[in-house]
């Protein structure tokens, strides 16, 4: 890591949550629309992108999540829908959303966006949205027919999980698509008592 470092702050999914949301990118693929669809190893939950870091703010950035960690519970979470962000009808994002334990989600990330100021990260502006990216809309082609899947799997559900950890990961854009490689993880240590405070 000598050259700064493209890198996120996520929480990855369970191995069957992962298998249930590649059964529904199969299903979306068959509409045939310019979608690039995410690796399903690639999918995770992002809680802070980070951009462009120097390598000298790596063990700063540890010692930020070993600290925003140790205050917080593992957290449950249930992928459930899918959508699209703006909209279904103009579709820029294909996502999964998520349920389950999300005020102690939308805390931790708080928590994290806090605990990186220091280091001169700034505040997200936009409220935190939970979701899962699963593609990005290249083009305009064949659009009715992801629609359409999209909206007959409105009720899509994978199995619950607890989220345990969090991990700083470096993103290298490669021809054939993003790789992700943990730098640091850091487990969600705290006690649901330390959580609520």
């Amino acid at each position: 890591m000598e050259s700064s470092t493209r890198s996120f702050i996520a929480i990855d999914l369970s191995d069957q949550a992962r298998r249930r949301i590649d059964t529904l990118v199969q299903e979306l693929r068959k509409s045939d629309a310019q979608v690039g669809w995410v690796r399903t190893e690639g999918i995770h939950l992002t809680l802070k992108f980070l951009g462009n870091v120097a390598p000298e703010s790596i063990e700063g950035i540890k010692s930020a999540l070993a600290r925003t960690s140790s205050h917080t519970a593992p957290i449950r979470i249930e992928p459930a829908g899918c959508g699209a962000f703006p909209t279904i009808k103009s579709p820029r994002v294909i996502w999964v959303g998520l349920r389950g334990q999300i005020g102690p989600l939308a805390e931790l990330v708080r928590r994290v966006e806090t605990a990186l100021v220091p280091l001169g990260f700034e505040p997200e502006d936009r409220p935190f949205k939970p979701h899962l990216t699963i593609g990005r809309v290249k083009g305009r082609r064949r659009l009715q027919a992801l629609q359409e899947i999209l909206l007959a799997h409105e009720d899509f559900t994978a199995e619950p999980f607890d989220a345990a950890e969090v991990v700083l990961y470096k993103s290298e854009l490669r021809p054939d698509g993003a790789r992700y490689t943990p730098l640091i993880k850091a487990p969600l240590s705290g006690s649901p008592a330390q959580a609520d405070e």
